[in-house]
């Protein structure tokens, strides 16, 4: 078969006539006889709205379960599955909407932030092979003990690269409101140049910075499995821009990018540079809490780590428990 993989972001989904557009899209390739396996997020500000709504539910947000979490931002990506599935079944075109469990994404069990372990792709085949064009809801799984998970904000793309993969798919097509990826944010630096190409390593490395594009472990997972994307604006006609592994020497600048809302927490005392147990409990609370640790510097004196802001207070408190609390009692 001829597996083309799409995957659509919030901003290309959230309305009934953008919908429209994208059915028009996926229609074009299966009349040239490929079979269509899509990814779609929640609509527009979907999930930011049920995380508010979450709060609101709630008197201690911070311990909020994130089991009950994902089992609620899970409904998102649904939503937006069954609608388009409505409107290519509407049109003639047989259509069947998956959630990520349905569609064989197994993973762990850490909520909020879970990794991949893996795809079983014999649903998926099934209706592949009766011709069906295979919605899937992105961004979510399910652990082995059956309960849903979410892969982190930005894990369609995830789930988008992670079936290509599986089903080696023709093409893994990611679609959002720019046309491909340019030099540097558009909105920033107008004359800002579209790249025809970019290599898995520099793309992550853009992912990382904050560059927002393409998700850094969807980047990450293409790079290991040698999986190509082509990254492509839905309502855009131009090629876009590929990721892909470099074949050629190069030693032109590619990329520039920066990161908002980070901040420094500075861990200090004697010889942290030497500290392995400090680290290595850095590491498991950032891995426990769903902190990501965007850099990491040490001194003799000092570890000095870059980490989101809105989790920053948060996460300081769970390093002063650790390192500081905890060591005293004993």
């Amino acid at each position: 078969m001829n597996i083309i993989v799409q995957k659509y972001g919030g901003s290309s989904v959230e309305n009934k006539e953008k919908l429209e557009l994208i059915c028009n899209k996926i229609i074009k390739e299966k009349n040239k006889g490929n079979e269509m396996v899509i990814v779609v997020s929640a609509q527009g500000k979907t999930t930011n709205n049920l995380l508010s709504l979450a709060q609101t539910y709630t008197d201690n947000y911070q311990d909020i379960s994130k089991k009950d979490l994902d089992f609620l931002l899970a409904t998102g990506e649904m939503q937006t599955a069954s609608l388009l599935s409505l409107m290519l079944n509407s049109k003639g075109y047989n259509s069947i909407c998956l959630t990520g469990w349905q569609a064989g994404i197994i993973t762990d069990s850490n909520y909020g932030n879970a990794k991949i372990i893996d795809v079983t792709t014999s649903n998926i085949l099934s209706y592949l092979k009766d011709k069906y064009i295979t919605i899937v809801t992105g961004f979510q799984g399910i652990d082995k003990l059956g309960n849903i998970t979410t892969l982190g904000r930005g894990g369609s793309d995830l789930t988008a690269v992670a079936l290509a993969g599986a089903l080696n798919a023709k093409k893994c097509e990611i679609y959002s409101d720019i046309d491909g990826i340019y030099s540097a944010d558009p909105k920033i630096i107008p004359n800002s140049k579209l790249l025809n190409e970019i290599s898995f390593d520099e793309m992550l490395e853009a992912s990382s910075a904050g560059a927002k594009v393409l998700h850094n472990r969807s980047v990450n997972l293409a790079k290991e499995y040698n999986i190509k994307i082509s990254a492509k604006g839905t309502f855009h006609n131009s090629k876009g821009s590929k990721v892909q592994k470099n074949l050629k020497e190069d030693f032109g600048i590619h990329f520039i990018t920066k990161k908002d809302d980070v901040s420094k927490i500075c861990i200090v005392g004697p010889m942290m540079l030497s500290n392995r147990d400090a680290i290595s409990k850095i590491f498991k609370a950032a891995n426990e809490e769903n902190v990501e640790i965007y850099m990491i510097s040490f001194s003799e004196l000092a570890i000095n780590i870059i980490v989101d802001t809105k989790k920053s207070e948060y996460f300081m408190k769970k390093l002063h428990e650790i390192l500081i609390e905890k060591n005293e009692k004993n």
